[in-house]
């Protein structure tokens, strides 16, 4: 790998361990590479939130500008004890622990990209960094994080997906829980006076709409639990599922057809059922037209990639940030395998995203 400071950043962040939650230790370093950049980073308060031990990083160049890069702090799994491998094309894990490129990948292309501007003396755009936490377990630091409403769009280094590949449009999701409560009784003597709450389970849950519903809306039920022996009629059931669309109005929709197929279960056997809802995360589909979507293209032609959009299933925290107003898109950076022992980052594709970075922030 020709960038050998591209790979010192990402080995030092790799080392700390510093899962959701935890991402303290990664948070020191990143403020502490900027400070000595002559940068002034901060935190803000989104901890009271996310219930991290440490607020999201936030840094401001050149006073900030109108757009952001952002790449989280955590990892999915711990990188305690990792021994990378240094192979022909790729660093990965001796196998026994993830690598840690989701996301320590992304902050070194940040990190790195800012450094070569800085020390190099290269004109570069107003822009801020951003660095969240609770990436990988609920968003919630993007979600929560406290910037600047001169902020329009977001750029983040998160995709597995190969370098030239951008997410412009991605599901989102709504998870539910539904608690069912039946009467319980006596099933051997008194079975008549019992309300069974799995009946009522068992009948909402054949009528609703669960798998692939079209192509662009999932649904699925999860877990379920209920009952406490064989003997008695349950008078509780737990259940919890969620739906993914690219369009809004589309989870919405299936939402409320679930609840009613639950309310009417209930009615019918007399039992009562409680449905509550939340986004997990917001679906988002960039227009071909807004200015994000032909920055990313712009930026990665002159990386010397061809741009591909692409649609995303799961979250990330572009989800966040479009959600909240800033029109924003996942960039590729090549940590495939994500979360798991295989993971691993092609040298191609770990310096394409640090000259795409240039790109972006050079004037």
């Amino acid at each position: 790998m020709k960038n050998k400071r591209l790979l010192e950043i990402f080995l030092e962040l790799a080392h700390i361990d510093s899962i959701s939650g935890n991402e303290k230790g990664v948070s020191l370093y990143i403020q502490n590479f900027l400070t000595n950049l002559g940068l002034a980073p901060y935190t803000d308060n989104s901890e009271q939130k996310t219930g991290s031990n440490t607020g999201n990083v936030i840094c401001k160049i050149n006073g900030g500008g109108d757009f952001l890069l952002s790449s989280h702090m955590d990892t999915a799994r711990s990188t305690a004890g990792l021994k990378p491998q240094f192979l022909e094309d790729r660093i990965t894990s001796d196998g026994t622990t993830v690598l840690g490129v989701d996301n320590r990948a992304g902050i070194a292309v940040i990190l790195c990209a800012t450094e070569y501007i800085i020390k190099n003396k290269i004109d570069s755009q107003p822009y801020t960094i951003v660095f969240p936490v609770c990436e990988e377990t609920t968003l919630f630091g993007s979600r929560y994080m406290e910037i600047d409403r001169e902020i329009k769009m977001g750029f983040v280094f998160d995709s597995y997906m190969r370098t030239g590949k951008f997410i412009a449009s991605s599901y989102g999701a709504a998870g539910y829980k539904v608690i069912i409560k039946g009467k319980a009784s006596h099933s051997g003597i008194a079975p008549e006076a019992g309300i069974n709450a799995i009946s009522i389970a068992v009948k909402a849950l054949s009528n609703i709409k669960i798998g692939r519903i079209d192509e662009n809306t999932n649904a699925n039920v999860g877990l379920l639990k209920g009952g406490t022996a064989v003997n008695v009629v349950p008078d509780y059931v737990e259940i919890e599922g969620e739906v993914r669309s690219v369009y809004k109005e589309k989870v919405l929709e299936i939402i409320e057809e679930t609840k009613e197929q639950f309310v009417k279960a209930a009615e019918e056997f007399g039992g009562n059922v409680e449905f509550v809802w939340v986004w997990d995360f917001m679906p988002f589909k960039l227009k071909e037209d807004s200015p994000v979507f032909q920055k990313v293209k712009d930026v990665i032609t002159k990386s010397g990639l061809t741009p591909e959009e692409k649609l995303s299933a799961g979250g990330s925290d572009a989800n966040s940030y479009n959600g909240n107003g800033i029109e924003a898109v996942n960039l590729g950076i090549g940590a495939q395998n994500p979360h798991s022992n295989d993971e691993f980052i092609l040298y191609e594709d770990f310096e394409n995203a640090f000259k795409i970075a240039i790109e972006l922030i050079k004037k």
